[in-house]
C-alpha cells in the first residue's frame, strides 16, 4: 500500500495515520521510528485503512455534479429550493430567492455559476456575522471580525488575533450545524485546543452538540455547488 510518510522531531510517542480526502494515506510518525515499527502499525491498521478508503470513494461518488439548469434543486440553510427561470423582463437582480425557490433572469443563464457562488457567499457573511454577534454577546467574548472564504478542508478558523474565518458553503447546511461551527470557532478565543475543557465549554453553550459534529462529518461532503 503506498502512503506519505512525514517523521516529526516533535512528536514524542505516538504514530497516527490519517486517509485524505482523494483517498491517499498519511502517516504520521516520531523522527527516529525504525521502519519496522511503522510496517507493523500498517499491518494492525489494515482493515481500519480498506473501510476508510471505501468510505472516502462513497463519498466522492455521492457528490452531485451540477448542471445548472432550470428543475434542479440548490441547497440553503438545511433545505433544498428549486431554481426557476423568471418570465419577466431583464431588469433588477439576474439571481434572487423568494424564500420558496431561485428565480434565474434568462439573460443570465450563461453566468449561473458564477451568480451562485456569489449569492452563496453574500447570504454566508450576512448570516455568519448575525450568529458571531448573537454567541459573541452570549459567551461574553470579542471577535475581531468575520470573512469567509473558499475553504474545501475546513469549515473555520480562529486566528491569534481573534478573526474568524468561515467556508462559504456552510450557508447550506442546517442552521444548528452552523451554529455548531461558530461556537466551536468562537470556543478557540477562551481555548486554543481542543481539550477536554474545550469540549465542556461547547456542550455548555450548544448541548447535544456532537449530532452536529455527526452530520458535519456524515454529510459535509455535499454541501458544494
Amino acid at each position: 500500500m503506498s502512503y506519505t510518510l512525514i517523521r516529526s522531531r516533535r512528536r514524542k510517542k505516538t504514530l497516527s495515520i490519517q486517509v485524505q480526502r482523494d483517498g491517499t494515506v498519511l502517516i504520521q510518525v516520531p523522527f527516529y521510528t525504525p521502519q519496522a515499527d511503522i510496517d507493523r502499525f500498517l499491518k494492525e491498521k489494515k482493515q481500519w485503512l480498506q473501510q476508510k478508503i471505501l468510505q472516502q470513494q462513497a463519498r466522492k461518488n455521492d457528490q452531485q455534479t451540477r448542471a445548472f439548469i432550470p428543475g434542479e434543486r440548490f441547497p440553503y440553510l438545511g433545505e433544498t429550493y428549486v431554481l426557476k427561470m423568471d418570465g419577466g423582463t431583464d431588469a433588477g437582480e439576474a439571481l434572487t430567492f423568494t424564500g420558496r425557490e431561485f428565480l434565474l433572469r434568462r439573460h443570465a443563464l450563461s453566468g449561473i455559476r458564477i451568480l451562485f457562488h456569489l449569492w452563496y457567499q453574500k447570504r454566508a457573511l450576512l448570516h455568519l456575522e448575525e450568529r458571531v454577534r448573537h454567541f459573541s454577546r452570549l459567551m461574553g467574548l470579542s471577535p475581531r471580525g468575520v470573512t469567509i472564504s473558499n475553504a474545501r478542508s475546513r469549515w473555520g478558523s480562529c486566528s491569534p488575533d481573534n478573526q474568524l474565518t468561515f467556508a462559504w458553503r456552510l450557508i447550506m447546511a442546517p442552521p444548528n450545524v452552523i451554529d455548531y461551527v461558530v461556537i466551536h470557532e468562537l470556543s478557540h478565543i477562551k481555548i486554543r485546543n481542543h481539550s477536554r475543557d474545550y469540549w465542556r465549554l461547547v456542550e455548555r453553550i450548544l448541548p447535544g452538540c456532537k449530532e452536529q459534529k455527526i452530520w458535519l462529518k456524515d454529510h459535509g461532503h455535499r454541501l458544494t455547488i
